[in-house]
This record gives structure tokens, sequence and C-alpha cells, in this order.
């Protein structure tokens, strides 16, 4: 019996399961638990913004998010995140691409007076990465398939994108508590680094212009220091796109 039938087997068990499991005991929406919903059409709303953030080693020095990290959204993240609720990948694939139109429609307002914010037509998605005991804990990368569907919309709108594993989280490194940016941007640099097996793929090296993805931004430091690992190895960070970030205490921006 070969593994790949051993593997569509189990994947349809589990689907068989999580169904039976919805009949016995319906799901609530990830953000509110209102009844049958995945995410209501209330939290949903949440992830409808276009919020920006610092991204210091960027063209546009400049990140955006579509919720604040607070009340339903937050929610609605960690259960997506920490608790296996799949079901939201397709709310948050459409929160996601919505924010890359903003994008769009942020740099076309403002390509007269900065040139430099023109959108690439090739581009590489690149995504935060995850630790090995992040990916064991979660049984999957949950940023996997929010980049896969980005670039799928983005070529749908005549760009050439690819997903581009370019970052990876240096293994056996020390742990370090993170209770303050500081302590978090000190982790940061110790554990992100590129990803030199993804270097040498011909396809990702014809291309240099990256839009970094991720779930969170907290302070800043992690998507920063993707940002400068990547720019230190020639890549040009044109943005980053996030689903929520948690603004600082002096207003929207983080530094």
């Amino acid at each position: 019996m070969g593994t790949s039938f051993v593997r569509e087997w189990c994947a349809a068990a589990a689907g068989l399961l999580r169904e039976l499991g919805y009949l016995l005991f319906p799901r609530g929406c990830a953000g509110c638990d209102a009844p049958d919903e995945v995410l209501c059409s209330r939290c949903e709303s949440k992830f409808h913004h276009c919020i920006p953030f610092r991204l210091h080693p960027g063209t546009l020095h400049l990140g955006f998010a579509c919720a604040l990290y607070r009340g339903v959204a937050r929610e609605a993240i960690l259960n997506w995140k920490d608790h296996g609720d799949e079901e939201c990948d397709g709310a948050f694939v459409t929160a996601l691409n919505r924010l890359f139109d903003d994008l769009l429609a942020f740099c076309r307002q403002s390509g007269e007076q900065f040139p430099q914010a023109a959108v690439p037509n090739d581009i590489l998605i690149v995504p935060a990465p995850s630790s090995a005991s992040s990916l064991r804990r979660r049984g999957r990368s949950q940023l996997a398939p929010l980049a896969k569907a980005l670039c799928s919309h983005a070529n749908a709108r005549g760009m050439q994108t690819t997903v581009a594993p370019l970052l990876i989280v240096r293994a056996h490194s020390k742990s370090v508590e993170t209770n303050g940016a500081d302590q978090r941007a000190q982790r940061a640099r110790r554990t992100i680094c590129i990803n030199e097996r993804a270097t040498h793929d011909k396809e990702m090296d014809a291309c240099r212009t990256v839009i970094l993805i991720d779930d969170i931004v907290t302070t800043g430091a992690t998507i920063n220091r993707c940002a400068t690992v990547l720019a230190e190895h020639g890549y040009t960070v044109f943005t980053a796109l996030a689903l929520a970030y948690t603004p600082s205490k002096h207003g929207y921006m983080v530094a």
C-alpha cells in the first residue's frame, strides 16, 4: 500500500470525523461563538481595514494589517492559529486578498508623488517562518494556505508571483523569554535566518522583490528582522501584509 494512498485515506477519515463532530457539536463563530458560523459577518468585518505599521527595511517603509489585534479579531486568530480551526482559512484568505487589493489601490494613488510605490509585476510571496516545535504542535504551517491563495490572487491580476520559503527559524537556538519589544527583537535576531536551500532555486533567484506575510505583528521585531535578513541577502522588500497587529502605546504605528 503506497504512502500517498495512506495519506489520502487518513485525510478522508479525518474529514469524515470532523463532519460527524460538527453534527454532534455544531460549531460557533471563531470570534464570538455565534452558532453555525465559521466567522460571522460582524467578526469578519473587523478584518476589512488597511492599517499601516512601520517596516524599516522596505521600499514603502510600511506594512499593512487587516485588523487590530484585539477583541473578536484576536479571538478568531487565536482559534485559527493555536486551536486548529482550519475552517477559518477561507475567511483569512479573503481578508488577506482584500488587503492586497487595497495595497494596489494605495500604490496607484501614491504613484505620481512616490514613483517607488509602483508595485512590480514579479514578486516573491515570503511567509514569516515558524519554528519546528510550533509546526509540530500545530500540525501545519498556518500561513501556507494564505500564501498560496495570495499568490493565485495576484497572478489572476496579471502579476507573476511565486511563494518562496526564503526564511527559516534556526534550530537548536536557546529559548528566550519574550515579555517585551527588546526581548522579542533579541529572539528574532538569534533565530531567523535565510533558507540557503531556497536561494539556490533558479526560479526564485530570478526575482528579487519580496512581499512578506505574517499573521500577527506585535512589536514589529519579528517582521522587521525578516525584512532585514532578506535585505542583507540582496532582496528588495516591497512591503509586508499581516492579518492583525497590536498598536503601540503611542498610536497605530509600531516602531
